[in-house]
């Protein structure tokens, strides 16, 4: 059984091996420097380094470093091979063109490394007396967080779950087999079976048309600004040509997955809502994004987005089968591990391994996908810049500490053109909205 046969324990996993001490660093600077003993729930509190295990933050070797007030802790354009957190004082943060902002200890700011970029691109000035820890950057490449884990078993999700009465039945569906995945529309999964076997767009179109909302939705899509089209297109077969086959394939997906976040309970409709909403949103920009950057293909980018947070729906089924839910329970149990669950439903849709990592990756800014610009690093951008100006903006890191931004170089973003972006993806944000909320 697919759940089960996920969830066999690992018994032959590696020990974590730290090769990269960070006194390595600073074998050639002539600093103060000195061994800290952290305790392991502040470290646990800090982004990236909270993807580790437990055994794996234990075994990091921390330093730390006292400054004075004025003192210069690093300088615009010097190399970084560590990540540095301030874990008391003030520290202003300037460039030569004049941008600056400050990071204040003990504020959800300073959960951050004060940069993660391979070259810092600011100054780092102590405007207080400042105490500083230094972690080696490469420590998150070489554990184990570095790899999608699909054991419940060996994840500390698992114990997490075990605490909250709603956690222990959606723990022992997983290990049981018995939690309900939900499947893709028919049409759906015809058309992409057919798609693999290099079929023509007449037999696409025979398939699309077993569906004639799915039709009149890709025909709309076919004539929306999304696609500029010079020509209109009143059926079936002519939107197939205007869009190609891969497109037709994907926007099928997208448009056959809205039935799947629906419920009994009209709470958990409007929790199912919400997240339709956020994930229209995020596919939205991603889609934009794919344009702008021509690294991804448009329309696999708007899948991707449509899907990062599928790992709700799982957990929503079980939850509307409870009598005597608590929803604080729910949104717990969701925070913990829809990512997880994410990547598991979409490991039974059959999609790429590109599309299946997204909902465990995408909330982990610091993810370093490689040299190229990817997929995940399209979604990745896409889900930050959704939560520009909402609630959540304090919590989010600096644009220009985002792996996925730093890849873009010269022909992609800076850090002044966010709000433009969504500002110019206004318009298409809200076509694509209303494409998939009729």
């Amino acid at each position: 059984m697919f759940w089960k046969k996920l969830f066999v324990k690992n018994t032959k996993s590696e020990p974590y091996k730290n090769n990269n001490s960070v006194s390595q660093v600073f074998e050639t600077r002539k600093i103060s420097v000195k061994k800290l003993n952290i305790a392991l729930p502040f470290l646990q509190k800090l982004y990236p380094i909270r993807l580790l295990s437990e055994t794996e933050l234990k075994q990091i070797e921390v330093l730390g470093e006292d400054f004075e007030p004025g003192q210069t802790i690093y300088r615009e354009g010097s190399p970084l091979t560590y990540l540095v957190y301030i874990i008391d004082g003030e520290v202003l943060c300037e460039n030569a063109i004049g941008a600056h902002y400050e990071v204040v200890a003990h504020t959800l700011k300073a959960l951050y490394p004060l940069s993660n970029s391979d070259l810092s691109l600011f100054t780092a000035i102590a405007k207080t007396k400042v105490k500083i820890i230094y972690l080696p950057k490469d420590l998150l490449l070489d554990s184990s967080s570095s790899q999608v884990k699909t054991d419940i078993d060996q994840l500390p999700i698992a114990g997490a779950l075990q605490k909250i009465p709603f956690g222990q039945k959606l723990l022992n569906s997983i290990q049981t087999d018995n939690i309900e995945v939900p499947g893709l529309p028919d049409v759906a999964i015809r058309l992409r079976m057919a798609v693999q076997k290099d079929i023509g767009i007449t037999e696409a179109v025979k398939i699309v048309n077993l569906d004639p909302r799915i039709a009149a939705k890709i025909i709309q899509v076919a004539n929306s600004p999304l696609y500029r089209g010079v020509n209109s297109f009143s059926s079936c077969d002519t939107a197939l040509n205007r869009l190609g086959l891969n497109a037709t394939r994907n926007l099928v997906t997208s448009f056959s997955m809205k039935a799947l976040f629906a419920s009994k309970n009209k709470l958990l409709t409007k929790k199912m809502h919400q997240a339709w909403q956020q994930s229209v949103k995020v596919s939205s920009l991603c889609h934009t994004l794919a344009l702008l950057t021509k690294k991804v293909d448009p329309e696999e980018a708007l899948l991707a987005g449509l899907t990062h947070n599928i790992g709700i729906l799982p957990i929503i089924k079980l939850a509307d089968q409870q009598e005597n839910l608590s929803f604080e329970d729910l949104e717990e149990c969701l925070r913990i591990s829809q990512a997880y669950i994410g990547q598991l439903v979409l490991m039974q849709w059959d999609f790429p391994e590109t599309v299946v990592k997204i909902p465990y990756l995408i909330d982990n800014w610091f993810y370093e996908s490689g040299t190229d610009f990817g997929l995940v690093d399209i979604v990745i951008l896409a889900k930050y810049h959704s939560l520009l100006g909402s609630e959540y903006m304090p919590f989010l890191p600096a644009l220009h500490d985002l792996p996925a931004f730093q890849k873009m170089g010269s022909q992609g973003l800076t850090p002044d053109m966010s709000l433009q972006i969504l500002h110019d993806a206004k318009q298409q944000v809200a076509d694509a909205m209303n494409l998939f909320s009729a």
